[in-house]
């Protein structure tokens, strides 16, 4: 876990108290997203279900009191009104099962629930680890073109004096005046671009965020596969679904109940010679048992269940090797970036002498002003296509890390205190 232990630990180092690290970002969301508290309160309302049914025998203990009277003609032997209070405590001894495999069904589902809590916290950060990086691109970009901007505005400002003084043309002019402003525009559009993406980044880390601190992973390097927390649950959603169909197959078996019920008794309006044993308190037990010798609809629903359960073993090998695929395509990922970086790296190095040359030779008269702009934005463009590569590759390591399989826990706990 040495790998681990690294992550994010140039982002714990804090320049500016008003810049926001990726490690603040991330600890924000794992503690206050709403769509993560969601799934939290929804864990617990399936952990308050299992309970309901963890007691297989399902006792019930009733109390209560019923009045009866008989009015019209009644016999010498009959009672005109009668009060019972009673007490009745009912168990199911045997229900085909039924109560054992809810149980189960509640117990893998809840199980499947809370696995899938790490599954959707993992996606979550991944989101935030991507809005970050893409944030961070951006912000680049404006440098890069603010740069070009600012050597546009020179210029110009120097071909319009010239100008002036009927030194040189017009379209010399207009054509620096237009892609300064095409510039401008660009700006703005990335401007905005920034502040849609920190909105998102707010909405996800639920804090304010309005200007992001330098961060990065740790060097790339190799781990080990396994399955995620995504398949284990589920592989229990289908274990669930196996003791649906015991649920439903229950009633083809006996059910054995017992109750048994003490009761007290007042009567009033009787002929107390003719009824001198009436009984004041009384203990009753009943033993129940019951078959079902024809239902219509239990083999048709238990049939359906099992031809679900079928699908999602289906849907489960197919997910098996979706996942192991895109983490292979990960680690191809990593590398092409890697490549990408070293190509554009060179390309930013060539296009910078490029334009130095071209820049000397254009305030010479040497060249023209399409040389020169052509220089200036491939410049612009090789630094902009640079440092997008530079923050994509920091989003690969983190999806690489991300769909590894290894628990985010483990991951991130030696730098934060994770609930």
């Amino acid at each position: 876990m040495k790998l681990f232990s690294q992550i994010l630990l140039v982002s714990s180092l804090v320049v500016s108290s008003n810049a926001t690290t990726l490690q603040e970002i991330l600890n924000a969301t794992l503690q206050n997203n709403e769509n993560l508290k969601a799934i939290d309160i929804q864990n617990n309302s399936l952990q308050k279900s299992y309970e309901s049914v963890k007691n297989i025998y399902n006792p019930n203990l009733n109390v209560g009191i019923n009045y009866l009277r008989l009015d019209g003609d009644t016999r010498e032997v009959q009672v005109g009104a009668t009060t019972t209070a009673f007490a009745k405590l009912t168990v199911s001894l045997y229900d085909g099962g039924k109560s054992s495999a809810l149980k189960k069904q509640k117990e893998y589902q809840l199980h499947s629930a809370q696995v899938g809590a790490d599954t959707a916290r993992k996606a979550t950060l991944l989101q935030a680890i991507t809005l970050f990086f893409q944030t961070k691109t951006v912000e680049e970009n404006i440098k890069v073109f603010q740069e070009k901007s600012t050597a546009l505005k020179a210029q110009y400002a120097r071909v319009k004096t010239k100008y002036d003084i009927k030194m040189t043309t017009i379209d010399e002019v207009l054509k620096l005046k237009s892609e300064y402003e095409s510039t401008q525009y660009l700006l703005e559009e990335l401007k905005y671009k920034k502040e849609e993406l920190l909105q998102n980044l707010s909405i996800v880390s639920n804090m304010e965020i309005t200007t992001l601190e330098g961060s990065s992973l740790p060097k790339y390097k190799d781990v080990e596969y396994k399955e995620s927390p995504a398949i284990e649950a589920f592989k229990l959603s289908l274990k669930a679904k196996e003791e649906g169909v015991k649920v439903i197959s229950s009633v083809n078996y006996p059910q054995l109940k017992v109750e048994d019920s003490f009761n007290f008794y007042d009567y009033q309006d009787y002929n107390e010679k003719m009824l001198k044993d009436l009984p004041e308190k009384q203990n009753q037990l009943m033993l129940t048992l019951t078959y079902n010798l024809f239902n219509s609809s239990s083999s048709h629903k238990e049939e359906a269940l099992k031809l679900e359960k079928l699908a999602s073993d289906e849907k489960l090998s197919y997910i098996k090797r979706q996942e192991k695929m895109k983490f292979n395509l990960a680690i191809k990922e990593l590398t092409t970036m890697q490549h990408k970086i070293n190509s554009l790296k060179s390309a930013v190095e060539m296009g910078n002498t490029v334009y130095d040359m071209v820049q000397v030779k254009y305030q010479n008269g040497i060249v023209d002003n399409i040389t020169y702009l052509d220089a200036l934005s491939k410049k612009a463009y090789n630094n902009a296509l640079y440092q997008q590569a530079l923050n994509d590759y920091e989003i690969a390591k983190a999806n690489y890390y991300l769909t590894s399989g290894i628990d985010y826990k483990k991951v991130l706990s030696s730098l934060w205190n994770l609930k």
